[in-house]
């Protein structure tokens, strides 16, 4: 938003509105909480496989003049592939988010969920992402390859893995 010189929205904000549901621990880390003691069906996090919480719907009510559009995993057939994909966005000086299997992308089998991450830059042949994890260095860079096989572990549900490209649109 700030590169797009859009007014700045609290995260917290955008994921409420993205259908947020936390642990009752982690409540008391957010100002405006919906907790719920046993997960909601796709787990905790957002909800955007939801329709009231889906990330255009959610763009559109907040008033923040974007929209998104996914390249879905199965449509990415190798890491080359990924890696130019992700060469042009930067190139076209594009945006894009990165979603994939949390787990996968650092290998730890425990955390089998769903993540989404900003795409920063290519370097070196590998991705720099943003990420608001609270357990990982927000910015760092990670295997294109490792990536590729997060992403492709999550899977090929509607608003599930790919690159989601970020534009702006008029409103």
């Amino acid at each position: 938003m700030y590169k797009l010189n859009i007014p700045l929205i609290p995260a917290e904000e955008i994921g409420y509105n993205l259908g947020l549901v936390v642990r009752p621990d982690d409540g008391y880390l957010f100002y405006n909480a919906r907790t719920a003691a046993v997960p909601p069906s796709g787990g905790y996090g957002t909800r955007i496989y939801e329709d009231e919480y889906e990330l255009n719907t959610a763009f559109r009510k907040m008033g923040i003049p974007l929209k998104y559009e996914i390249d879905h995993i199965q449509s990415i057939t190798s890491v080359d592939q990924l890696r130019d994909s992700l060469i042009k966005v930067e190139s076209d000086d594009g945006h894009a988010l990165l979603c994939f299997n949390h787990g996968a992308l650092i290998d730890d089998d425990k955390r089998d969920w769903g993540h989404v991450v900003v795409f920063d830059r290519i370097i070196d042949g590998d991705i720099r992402i943003i990420d608001p994890s609270p357990t990982h260095p927000k910015w760092r860079v990670v295997k294109t390859e490792q990536m590729y096989k997060a992403m492709t572990k999550h899977g090929q549900k509607k608003t599930a893995a790919g690159v989601w490209h970020i534009s702006q649109i008029n409103l």
